[in-house]
C-alpha cells in the first residue's frame, strides 16, 4: 500500500529527504513558500541577450565528504551540471552553470511544488494533518519531513513538544548579501576573497558565473546587529568595504551595485542536540542546523529524517 508523505522546503535538506525516500520505494511531494527550488543554495540570474549570468548570493560551494554525497557529485560532474571550484583541498564543488544547476537536475524527477505555503501541523491519530494557505481544508499524511530554518520550524510544529525542544537548541547567525558586478572583465582580480581571520565586516567574496559578478556576505556579528538597519546606509557601508579590496588590486575599474539579500537564517551557530524524530508521530525535521552549516550537512540530514520516516512507518 503506498503511503502519502510530505516534505515541506525544496531546499538541499528536502530534496535529499525525498530521494532517500524514493530509494525505498516510497513517494513524497514537496513543497515551498518561495518561487525556485534551492533555499540557501541560492541564485540569481542576469539576462542579456544572448545568455544568462549568475550571482550565487547564497552558499558558494559544496564539499563532499561522505560516500554518499560524493556519489551525488561525482554523477553531476559526468553529467556536467557540477565542477570543481578552484584548487582548495579538500575538493569544493560548484553547479555548473549555476548552483540551482545543481539542485535542478537532482531533483528533476521528484514531485515539487513551489509557492505554497504550510501554515499549520498537527496529530491526528497516527499521522498527521497540515493546513496549507491554499486551502481551508486539512489534508491528512501518512508521514511529514520539515525542513525549515529551525526558528520557522519551531513555530509550524509547536503541537509537537519533542521536537519543539530539539529546535530550541539551535541558534543562527544572519547574514546580509550584497550583490555587485564589473563593466569588464578584471585582470588582477581574484575569484575569491577570505575574510575570515581579518579584520572587515566581510565575511567573504566570491565570483559567481563569471569575474564579472560578485556576491560579498558580512560576518555574523555585523549582520546580526545591523539586519534591520537602513538598507542605502547598510549599502554604503559595505561598498566602502569592497571598494578598498578592490581597487588596491585595479584601481580603473567599474563597480555597479545591483542588489541588496538579507538572510536572517543563514549560518548554523549551534547545530540542534535532541531526537529528529517525534516519539510517537511521523513527523521528522532536517536541515543543517541538526548536523553543521553546510550544503553536505544538509543533505545527510534529510537522508537521515527519511530512514528515521521509513523505520516509522515500518
Amino acid at each position: 500500500m503506498s503511503k502519502k508523505i510530505l516534505i515541506i522546503g525544496s531546499g538541499i535538506a528536502g530534496i535529499s529527504s525525498s530521494l532517500k525516500l524514493k530509494s525505498f520505494g516510497l513517494e513524497s511531494t514537496i513543497v515551498d513558500k518561495g518561487n525556485f527550488i534551492g533555499g540557501r543554495v541560492g541564485t540569481r540570474d542576469i539576462k542579456s541577450k544572448d545568455n544568462s549570468d549568475y550571482f550565487f548570493h547564497g552558499a558558494q560551494f559544496f564539499t563532499a565528504k561522505s560516500y554518499s554525497f560524493q556519489k551525488i557529485v561525482q554523477n553531476g560532474i559526468n553529467e556536467g551540471y557540477i565542477k570543481e571550484y578552484g584548487k582548495f583541498s579538500p575538493p569544493r564543488y560548484r553547479g555548473l552553470k549555476s548552483m540551482r544547476d545543481f539542485l535542478i537536475n537532482l531533483s528533476n524527477k521528484l514531485n515539487i511544488i513551489q509557492n505554497v505555503k504550510v501554515t499549520h501541523l498537527k496529530p491526528h491519530n497516527e499521522k498527521i494533518s497540515v493546513l496549507e494557505d491554499r486551502s481551508s481544508i486539512w489534508q491528512t499524511y501518512d508521514a511529514v519531513i520539515s525542513t525549515l530554518p529551525a526558528p520557522q520550524n519551531l513555530v509550524l510544529l509547536k503541537k509537537f513538544l519533542t521536537l519543539k525542544k530539539t529546535l530550541k537548541t539551535a541558534s543562527y547567525d544572519s547574514c546580509i548579501a550584497l550583490m555587485f558586478s564589473f563593466d569588464k572583465k578584471p585582470n588582477n582580480i581574484p575569484f575569491f576573497f577570505d575574510y575570515y581571520n581579518q579584520q572587515s565586516i566581510l565575511s567573504w567574496m566570491a565570483a559567481g558565473s563569471n569575474l564579472c559578478f560578485w556576491t560579498a556576505h558580512t560576518k555574523g556579528d555585523f549582520s546580526n546587529k545591523n539586519i534591520n538597519k537602513d538598507k542605502i546606509l547598510l549599502k554604503d557601508q559595505i561598498f566602502q568595504e569592497i571598494e578598498k579590496a578592490i581597487y588596491q588590486l585595479e584601481p580603473n575599474i567599474k563597480i555597479n551595485f545591483h542588489s541588496l539579500h538579507i538572510w536572517k537564517y543563514a549560518k548554523v551557530k549551534k547545530v540542534c542536540s535532541g531526537p529528529q524524530i517525534d516519539p510517537k508521530f511521523p513527523i521528522a525535521i532536517a536541515g543543517d542546523f541538526m548536523v553543521g552549516a553546510n550544503v553536505e550537512s544538509a543533505f545527510s540530514s534529510g537522508e537521515k529524517a527519511a530512514e528515521l520516516i521509513r523505520e516509522r512507518l515500518g
